[in-house]
């Protein structure tokens, strides 16, 4: 069966929007080794920023001067900033990854339908191997699904338990993948710490109960960065393959998260590589919208750098605060 997904339906409610806006944890003492978290009890505007090179090298030691954030297209005062790692999170030891790590809430997402079958052996094994260099977390959330949705909740320190719950997954049944990206949201919005979903699937959905406008309309209200990872079973015809892959990528540009096919081991553990790179060499921005009104309309997010050649990623918007309720 499916999760309660918000009540079956996509709820606006006064509390969810003030939960999405309202920043989550705790600005950073201004140390180079130390990952940058806001909280405040205004409804401030989180952001975490992508900056990449023309070659997708992560770039650093941008300042804040550098950075202009709009709003509707009209420019806001960024008054919270931070910068992530200079090194590379990949390369750092063990005992340091574990000292920066704070609050993360992490999730790994496996479409095990019938047509994953040829794929799930690979996904499997993909799996193991990231869940096993993620940074330390006791938010640490495991999905499969097919038709029906199965989530587990762990800390990053049961191994084992990981390992067991990951090979017991077998392909089969239908495909509910909105229900699904749905049950996650739904599960992590209230959670405080950096959220960062990374998901499996090969983009085709038959089964689902909530329509693609509502799924996004909750990715929207969420904070979460996705990135997916596209599962093509060889499949080689491109005009397919695109629009199998539409769901992934627009998911990934939604959230400011990262789209990739994944086809061999070797390759799917560069885009780990990638992900956990970029989870700790984000810059982080805050701003109070300079917009009063509580009409829960959709405001638009830009972000601007000045001063060097490069491209931004970072969630495209959020809701607005809704009218007050009258009696």
């Amino acid at each position: 069966m499916i999760i309660n997904i918000l009540g079956g339906r996509v709820a606006r409610t006064v509390d969810l929007i003030t939960a999405c806006l309202a920043v989550s944890a705790s600005v950073a003492a201004q140390d180079p080794a130390k990952i940058p978290t806001f909280t405040s009890d205004v409804d401030m505007v989180a952001i975490a920023i992508a900056v990449t090179d023309k070659d997708g090298n992560f770039v650093t030691g941008l300042t804040e001067e550098q950075f202009t954030v709009y709003e509707d297209g009209k420019k806001q005062e960024i008054q919270l900033f931070g910068a992530g790692l200079e090194e590379s999170w990949v390369d750092l030891a063990p005992e340091v990854k574990d000292e920066l790590s704070g609050r993360q809430v992490m999730g790994l997402i496996m479409d095990s339908s019938g047509s994953m079958e040829d794929d799930m052996p690979l996904v499997q094994e993909a799996a193991l191997k990231f869940l096993s260099n993620i940074p330390k977390s006791e938010n640490l959330f495991i999905m499969d699904f097919d038709e029906n949705i199965r989530l587990s909740r762990y800390s990053s320190d049961d191994q084992r338990q990981i390992a067991e719950r990951v090979y017991d997954i077998e392909s089969d049944g239908w495909t509910a993948l909105y229900d699904a990206v749905a049950t996650y949201l739904e599960r992590v919005y209230d959670l405080d710490g950096r959220k960062t979903l990374v998901m499996f699937s090969d983009g085709v959905d038959s089964r689902s109960t909530l329509s693609i406008g509502e799924v996004f309309e909750m990715v929207k209200l969420s904070e979460v960065t996705i990135h997916t990872i596209h599962f093509t079973g060889g499949r080689t015809n491109a005009n397919r393959l695109f629009s199998e892959g539409r769901f992934l990528r627009q998911l990934a540009n939604e959230t400011g998260g990262s789209y990739a096919t994944g086809t061999s081991l070797e390759q799917i553990d560069e885009l780990y590589d990638k992900i956990l790179e970029e989870l700790f060499s984000q810059y982080s921005l805050g701003y109070v919208s300079s917009n009063d009104s509580r009409d829960g309309k959709y405001r638009k997010i830009k972000v601007e750098i000045s001063g060097a050649d490069v491209k931004v990623r970072h969630r495209r918007g959020y809701f607005g605060p809704e009218p007050p309720i009258s009696n």
